[in-house]
């Protein structure tokens, strides 16, 4: 992978700590270590969930690899 999609996940998961830590008002440093670990779990969760996604349509038959979606398949 490209490093550029590393430091956009960086950066992404920085702006979700920084944003949820203010909503919830969070005051020392360890509160934003739970939320940053929060943060972590759920990007990680989710990216799972969308390749785990994937690899069921593609074992269903329904998709050639991934997300791509075959051509006769919707008509």
């Amino acid at each position: 992978m490209s490093p550029r999609y590393y430091l956009v996940s960086g950066v992404i998961v920085f702006v979700l700590t920084i944003v949820i830590s203010w909503w919830k008002e969070a005051k020392s440093s360890k509160e934003v270590l739970v939320v940053f670990c929060q943060v972590v779990l759920l990007l990680i969760v989710l990216i799972g969930l969308v390749i785990g996604f994937s690899e069921l349509l593609l074992y269903l038959g329904i998709s050639q690899s991934g997300f791509i979606i075959k051509q006769g398949e919707l008509k």
